[in-house]
């Protein structure tokens, strides 16, 4: 069974969009000088000043350039092979097809709702819908029947469900101890800088954590669509474990403070997933 024509004909858009939103993160330096700005709460932050994300903090900055060079990198790359796979058939590639798409939607919609209103505003809108319909109607289309014949002889069902398990605990763990202690003293929490809200804690607390412990549970009890979400995660995982590794190296580079425990953490989870990735489609059949 291959993957729907519509499937393929708005990734084709998504890559080109990527690549010109990615490209101009990194490389558009529009002159400029950092300045300062006073949030609402009265806080003081530093403006990247210059760039795409000239109106954004330098922290953000750091991290949204790091994202960028991910996915130029690794994420649309492997969204391209997964792309040409998909078209001739294959299951490897209709699994980093959606993947892919899985990491597109989540990085752009965090941009669409979080980055500082600029020039490419619009692509990051497009690339989020784009990226939205691709990934329903990718997975929709998934033979969940063929993939659990596929992989489930060789893969570690347990080791990955808890795996599963782990990332939803850390991200839970990680970041109600961000919000709720300030909830509590009527602070602001650390991360929120010069922005109005936490968009990426939204996305992983009303997302990632109940998406990745439902798979986890589908999985250990051996069902079709625990074996098909398992398989998509692992490769979303993979793209946003390198994405986040090199968030933390720009704002390392930038002089940002940055975690060393949540580091550690996180970069141990995009080598777990790239660890589960190899053997998962080691054990599909070409």
């Amino acid at each position: 069974m291959k993957t729907s024509p519509i499937v393929i004909k708005l990734t084709y858009p998504i890559l080109l969009l990527a690549l010109l939103a990615a490209g101009a993160g990194i490389f558009w330096q529009r002159p400029g000088s950092p300045s300062e700005i006073t949030t609402l709460r009265g806080e003081t932050f530093e403006l990247f000043g210059r760039g795409l994300y000239r109106y954004d903090t330098v922290s953000y900055a750091a991290q949204a350039i790091g994202q960028d060079a991910a996915t130029l990198l690794v994420g649309i790359p492997l969204l391209f092979i997964g792309l040409l796979l998909a078209r001739k058939g294959s299951l490897r590639g209709e699994l980093l097809l959606a993947g892919g798409l899985g990491y597109m939607l989540y990085t752009y919609t965090s941009y669409s709702f979080l980055s500082a209103y600029n020039e490419f505003f619009l692509v990051y809108v497009a690339l989020f819908s784009l990226s939205l319909f691709a990934f329903i109607l990718a997975l929709s289309g998934m033979d969940t029947e063929r993939v659990t014949r596929s992989v489930s002889g060789g893969m570690p069902r347990r080791g990955i469900a808890i795996f599963l398990l782990f990332i939803a605990t850390f991200l839970t763990l990680a970041w109600l101890g961000r919000i709720i202690p300030p909830l509590l003293t009527g602070t602001p929490p650390p991360g929120l800088d010069a922005y109005t809200t936490l968009v990426i804690q939204a996305l992983d607390l009303g997302i990632i954590v109940p998406v990745s412990v439902i798979t986890a549970v589908l999985l250990w009890k051996k069902k079709p669509w625990g074996y098909t979400l398992t398989s998509v995660l692992l490769v979303k995982a993979l793209m946003m474990g390198a994405a986040l590794v090199a968030m933390i190296l720009g704002m390392a580079l930038a002089g940002v403070t940055v975690g060393a425990v949540e580091s550690a953490i996180f970069t141990g989870i995009a080598l777990a997933a790239l660890v589960f990735i190899v053997i998962l489609f080691r054990n599909i059949e070409a």
